[in-house]
């Protein structure tokens, strides 16, 4: 995430920033291997301890879009995978060029039938979604 990039910018460990800001240096370290994420506060204080005030507004910014993105989602997702899927299908089919980075799916363009019936069930199962589409 961009923060580290801030952090490491001021020359301060993360040990550093913790105490700086009163946090656990745990903390800093979640924040910047994405299994905690910031709140506007958080970004707020990290910014001013590495003298990067002039970034705050962009990255709160980028944080209430990520926010209201998930929110979207996870409403969309409530009437079934079906329907979120067809949501994005005039997106997919106007765009001429993309850029994919996912470690931990296949690549839209590379998915199979089978693999997309996989991930679609396990993800249907995990939030207990109804079975649309007779999925094993």
């Amino acid at each position: 995430m961009k923060l580290r990039g801030i952090r490491l910018d001021a020359g301060l460990s993360g040990r550093a920033l913790g105490h700086m800001t009163g946090w656990h240096s745990s903390k800093v370290s979640k924040i910047e291997h994405g299994r905690q994420t910031p709140t506007a506060d958080d970004i707020r204080a990290w910014c001013e301890q590495c003298g990067a005030d002039d970034q705050i507004a962009d990255l709160v910014a980028s944080l209430r879009a990520v926010e209201g993105m998930f929110v979207e989602w996870r409403q969309m997702e409530r009437t079934g995978l079906r329907l979120a899927q067809e949501s994005v299908l005039p997106l997919w089919e106007r765009t001429q060029r993309f850029r994919i980075y996912s470690p931990r799916v296949v690549p839209g363009p590379l998915q199979t039938r089978a693999y997309i019936t996989a991930v679609l069930t396990a993800i249907m199962r995990r939030r207990s979604l109804p079975d649309e589409a007779g999925l094993p």
